[in-house]
């Protein structure tokens, strides 16, 4: 009865030896009580204490309480070594059959504990002592049967040597092998979790990859059109205003054409080739693009720079890709609101890493479905698929970044982009 339960399936392996050990004690003590002899009656009594110890102890642990903790463990540990020692004490000490039940304590502590505590110690001094004791007449000898052992000054070595090595042994031995079971129970789940988690994302991805690619296939045709009749557009002789605006299109379909191909590579490792690139000028120039929007009218986007010069490693296109699709959803957040529309950016520095929050002051998302929202395709907008976060985090992961979702503080939703940062801030570069 000792030891430092963890969790709920250790208070309960704790609540069921208490009532197990308080049915025993009652049970010894009541044939005890009705046998007598060769049992002193001392021994009647400490069977029903311990009952009532018992008892104690189990109504403490099923209240709960504060107190009900390591120390509470470590005085049941204790108590049960001093009520075990008495009772070895009053059964013949080194010959006492009720020395099994120290070899059934320590057992039954290691497969709720994984810490050391000091019953091992407290059985192993209560033996020592009661053979010691016995042996030299400092103690008496309720009963006779040890008298012939301890007559003899190498028995009484051999068994109480023999009895405290096995003990040791006993401890030693049940606390590797449970712990040994233990860690290769949490190594294959949370290789069994890891395993989930990667088909889950591997299923996502697969299903959005080949929507992506469906798409692609289905705009390359008339994109390819746009552009051949552009470029016979572009040979005929035209004004300046003419030609400048034919040179925009022509700019918006290579953009369209670049998106398509940025769609081809979803759910594939690799990516454009990295650069550093200085997150304020990158948010800043992002910001500018959106605000051109027409739903981003009468938005009132702020960016507040942490720490000017961070930088991260990564493809600056994909970053502003990502970023885009973060800042487009929060301005799509924020279009009914009547009471101010509010876009707020934070550039700082989180550890090693560079953290971006886009925070909105818009409806906010659910809890409930905030939890799955990057486990399938999820969305609260009426004409949504859901696709855009996963490959905003496909985008952000294939750079070594990470997205999280989480509710805002004043409401709304925040947006936290994590990228490992550069060790050296690049006050030349430019997003």
């Amino acid at each position: 009865m000792s030891g430092t339960g963890h969790g709920p399936d250790n208070n309960k392996l704790i609540n069921m030896q208490l009532a197990a050990g308080t049915a025993i004690a009652l049970a010894c003590a009541a044939v005890l009580f009705a046998v007598g002899e060769p049992f002193p009656p001392a021994l009647a009594w400490l069977a029903l204490t311990a009952s009532a110890v018992y008892v104690s102890f189990l109504l403490l642990q099923r209240a709960g309480r504060p107190w009900n903790l390591a120390a509470s463990h470590t005085s049941m540990g204790l108590t049960g070594s001093a009520i075990l020692t008495a009772a070895i004490y009053l059964t013949g000490g080194i010959l006492s059959p009720f020395l099994c039940l120290f070899f059934i304590t320590l057992l039954s502590e290691a497969m709720y504990s994984s810490e050391k505590t000091y019953t091992l110690p407290a059985l192993l001094a209560g033996y020592i002592g009661v053979t010691a004791g016995q042996y030299s007449g400092l103690l008496s000898q309720p009963v006779t049967w040890a008298s012939h052992i301890y007559a003899s000054l190498p028995a009484t070595a051999l068994i109480a040597g023999i009895t405290v090595t096995y003990l040791v042994i006993t401890s030693y031995l049940s606390h590797a092998i449970l712990d040994n079971l233990r860690e290769r129970i949490s190594s294959e789940s949370e290789a069994k979790d890891s395993m989930l988690r990667r088909f889950s994302e591997l299923n996502a991805t697969s299903q959005l990859g080949v929507l992506a690619h469906r798409i692609a296939h289905d705009l390359r045709g008339p994109i390819a059109s746009v552009s051949g009749y552009l470029e016979l557009e572009a040979a005929r002789e035209r004004t300046p205003e003419e030609a400048e605006s034919l040179k925009d299109v022509t700019e918006a379909v290579e953009g369209m054409v670049a998106s398509l191909h940025g769609i081809t590579r979803f759910g594939k490792p690799g990516g454009s080739s990295c650069e550093r690139v200085l997150l304020s000028d990158l948010m800043k120039n992002l910001v500018g693009i959106a605000s051109f929007a027409p739903k981003a009218r009468g938005v009132e986007f702020t960016v507040s720079d942490g720490e000017p010069g961070l930088s991260v490693t990564a493809s600056r296109a994909d970053l502003q890709q990502a970023f885009f699709n973060i800042l487009k959803n929060a301005v799509e957040a924020v279009a009914d609101n009547h009471d101010g529309r509010r876009v707020e950016i934070r550039i700082r520095r989180e550890g090693r890493d560079a953290a971006v929050s886009i925070c909105d002051n818009g409806p906010g998302i659910p809890e409930e479905t905030l939890k799955d929202i990057f486990r399938k395709s999820v969305t609260t907008k009426a004409d949504g698929t859901g696709v855009g976060l996963l490959i905003t985090r496909d985008l952000l992961i294939r750079n070594k970044g990470d997205i999280k979702l989480r509710s805002g503080e004043g409401g709304g939703l925040a947006a936290v982009v994590l990228l490992p940062a550069d060790q050296a801030a690049a006050p030349g570069l430019k997003g």
